[in-house]
């Protein structure tokens, strides 16, 4: 999974759970808009495109998203936001930890480890990023 879509696929609970649209600069950019109930992704990555549609919406989420198909469970316990999304070939457990208003840990553990923390001001926000022992920064903004 390349590196702009795990982060919008995984790093962006918030973005998926709410169904809303962003714009995310870092090293693979990337933009995502909802259409109806729908999310379509378009970004400097391998595959250039990708569609989420929630199907469950309420105490647990649940959406698909494709190419590659993946389906994702999640739920907002408390401050936190975890999911487990299941691709072709491997499973993830993604997680936000939502420190205060303006503070967020967030990663994945299973098919590929990671893990970041993320600053947010309104609807701008910065994220440094530790993914396959690189490190990378991202900023963004959520509309």
């Amino acid at each position: 999974m390349g590196i702009g879509v795990w982060f919008w696929a995984l790093g962006t609970l918030p973005l998926a759970m709410a169904g809303a649209g962003g714009v995310a600069l870092g090293p693979q950019p990337w933009l995502t808009f909802p259409v109806g109930p729908v999310q379509t992704f378009l970004g400097w990555t391998d595959p250039p495109w990708a569609v989420r549609v929630p199907i469950l919406d309420g105490p647990w989420f649940a959406w698909v998203e494709v190419p590659p198909l993946r389906l994702a469970v999640g739920r907002s316990p408390g401050h936190a936001l975890v999911a487990l999304v299941r691709d072709p070939k491997n499973l993830y457990f993604s997680w936000e930890i939502l420190g205060a208003p303006w503070f967020s840990l967030f990663g994945s553990l299973g098919g590929e480890n990671a893990c970041g923390l993320r600053l947010r001001w309104k609807e701008l926000w910065a994220a440094a990023l530790i993914r396959k022992g690189d490190f990378s920064l991202w900023c963004g903004a959520y509309f």
